[in-house]
């Protein structure tokens, strides 16, 4: 299509090639990367279309080929031009549509992320703008090798990042790594001495301590905030006894055995939508962000839904213009009183319940007991009830002299 375009504002024509030699006026053609397309035979000879600057240069070519090459038909916009020079009202409306055009085509109207899943459209398109990359602005503004790096380095999922401009179009590629790169501030909780304690209440389930000092083992009762391995480890002298204390970065696997409380009511009678297959259409016109309303009719709907979709003009895969079309779609419903049966309102409460769980286990909680029921009473159902958890709930706190006292009171 971009091909198309150009040529017709560079101007091409159709040229007939005759005579017995005609082979190898298009061996020479080839030899000067002279374009000749769509060749095709025409009784004894054959018809091609060129381009007019490459035109020119046939003069040598035929001398040397022995052809003969006629103009059959000439298209483009500088024919154009000359065939209406004496209308010049009609020339300058044609010059001043093409100068619009290339003055769009040197601006940014389209920007497109691909390869993006942990971070959503919506928040790199806030960090561009905050960059200062919007629509409307000049091509020669964004340096896409720049661009690319500073995105780069903002989001560190993204293992690669690749801009470029295509047309009227800033295309952002994105491909993300396997592993998520740490933050600073998480490789300094890594690395400065820490303790790990215990973020809920409940038993110790399991622990493995890779580095650190235990202050737990299993079975342990353990409140909010308890101590569970410190990062100050006891150094022995030759007496066995503790001499001083090296500060470290704690690091263990604990999984702590708690309870959460679960509850989900379902009101036995609702409202729901009753759609009466009423549907109005209203269009809006936009130009950049300014937008032009056509007149709607949606308020003789007393309740509806509306869904909209957004079509941006262009001309090419790669020329988009700074033109939208939004078109509106009304849906009439009315709200319908409906009452659930038991069977109804226990499927709805079970499959709430099952979301539920999948969430946790997402998030690598494991169920170990589960103690919900369903009550009923006269108005709604209940699904209510104690889950017993265990999950990793530890978080990282500074190592105090607190922690050395514990560890004297235990080993001393």
């Amino acid at each position: 299509m971009e091909k198309r375009i150009t040529d017709f504002f560079r101007g091409y024509v159709r040229i007939r090639i005759a005579g017995n030699h005609y082979d190898r006026f298009l061996n020479l053609c080839a030899y000067h990367d002279i374009v000749l397309w769509n060749l095709l035979p025409v009784g004894e000879a054959y018809e091609a279309f060129i381009a007019r600057k490459d035109f020119k240069k046939l003069k040598t070519i035929v001398r040397k080929s022995h052809a003969a090459v006629k103009i059959t038909e000439r298209h483009g916009l500088p024919f154009f031009i000359h065939r209406n020079r004496k209308r010049k009202v009609y020339v300058l409306g044609i010059a001043a549509a093409m100068a619009f055009l290339f003055w769009l085509s040197a601006h940014i109207w389209n920007i497109s992320i691909d390869g993006n899943l942990s971070q959503t459209d919506d928040v790199i398109f806030e960090y561009l703008s905050n960059a200062g990359i919007y629509h409307g602005m000049w091509k020669s503004q964004v340096d896409c090798k720049e661009l690319a790096a500073d995105i780069r380095n903002c989001f560190h999922e993204f293992a690669w990042v690749a801009a470029e401009l295509k047309g009227t179009r800033l295309v952002i590629h994105v491909k993300e790594g396997i592993l998520k790169e740490e933050s600073e501030e998480d490789i300094q909780n890594k690395t400065e001495p820490s303790s790990l304690a215990a973020s809920c209440s409940g038993t110790v389930e399991s622990i493995y301590v890779r580095r650190g000092t235990p202050l737990v083992k299993v079975g342990d009762e353990v409140e909010r905030g308890t101590i569970l391995v410190s990062g100050a480890l006891p150094i022995y002298n030759d007496s066995q006894e503790i001499a001083a204390y090296q500060y470290v970065a704690s690091d263990a696997d604990i999984v702590i055995k708690t309870q959460r409380t679960y509850q989900d009511e379902l009101p036995l009678v609702g409202e729901e939508k009753e759609y009466t297959g009423r549907e109005k259409i209203s269009w809006l016109f936009r130009i950049g962000d300014t937008p032009f309303s056509l007149p709607d009719s949606f308020g003789s709907f007393a309740q509806y839904d509306t869904v909209s979709s957004l079509t941006q003009l262009r001309i090419s895969d790669n020329f988009y213009l700074p033109f939208y079309i939004q078109k509106f779609t009304a849906r009439e419903y009315e709200n319908k009183e409906i009452q659930y049966t038991k069977e109804q309102a226990k499927e709805i409460l079970n499959r709430n319940f099952r979301y539920f769980v999948q969430n946790l286990n997402e998030k690598g909680v494991q169920i170990f007991e589960n103690d919900v029921r369903i009550e009923w009473t006269e108005k709604s159902a209940i699904a209510s009830g104690i889950l017993t958890t265990g999950e990793n709930a530890v978080s990282r706190v500074k190592t105090d002299s607190m922690e050395e006292e514990l560890q004297q009171n235990e080993y001393g």
